[in-house]
């Protein structure tokens, strides 16, 4: 059985965690390719995998195709994704390395506390912090792709952008503000719920860092 064969026998939740998976190399590649069309693909290409992200988990419970497979790639895919759009920010100068450092490294950490949680036989449900953050992660990453591709619309239409929004006074000029300081306090709110909820959780479940030996 070939590899297209193998998708094709897929329930829908699965392949749309596979497409998923599969749109990253494209997003990335859109991103950072300094083409305008590029800057409105990623979006598109973003906007569309995080529908899916929502569309495969409800049907997988209203249907009863919980998986295996999906519980363990469904999740994967969606750290792929981000991973991807905030390494790719701090390439474009949209965020500084230590909050992406911070934010990956406390996806590893909570991941790795998971699994030595499966481990003892046990689940570590998600946390309310841990939803924000999620939430707070598909909102930065939106805002600063649109952001991009505004920009990257006026630098193509109407060089130079930043002198011709001036031209537009006081709403000009706060225009510009916003897509200066916009991705930097969105990638700082992302970080430090990143850090409170990873703190969070390792506070909740600290009896599992103990040495059972001791």
């Amino acid at each position: 059985m070939n590899t297209w064969q193998r998708f094709m026998r897929m329930n829908l939740p699965n392949k749309l965690t596979m497409g998923r998976i599969a749109s990253v190399p494209l997003f990335v590649a859109c991103l950072l390719s300094g083409n305008l069309w590029g800057q409105y693909l990623a979006l598109l290409v973003f906007v569309a995998a995080a529908i899916s992200d929502y569309w495969d988990g409800k049907i997988a419970r209203e249907r009863n195709l919980v998986t295996n497979f999906g519980r363990i790639m469904d999740p994967l895919a969606d750290k792929l994704l981000m991973a991807s759009a905030f390494i790719s920010f701090v390439q474009m100068g949209f965020a500084p390395a230590w909050m992406v450092i911070l934010i990956i490294g406390r996806e590893f950490a909570i991941t790795g506390l998971r699994i030595l949680a499966a481990v003892q036989g046990r689940v570590i449900a998600a946390s309310t912090s841990g939803k924000h953050k999620t939430i707070s992660q598909i909102v930065a990453v939106i805002l600063i792709l649109v952001v991009n591709s505004v920009v990257a619309s006026l630098q193509a239409w109407v060089p130079p952008w930043q002198e011709t929004l001036r031209g537009l006074g006081a709403g000009g000029k706060a225009m510009i503000h916003f897509a200066d300081y916009a991705p930097y306090w969105a990638m700082f709110i992302v970080a430090g719920l990143s850090l409170y909820s990873g703190v969070e959780y390792l506070i909740k479940n600290r009896e599992l860092l103990q040495d059972p030996h001791s």
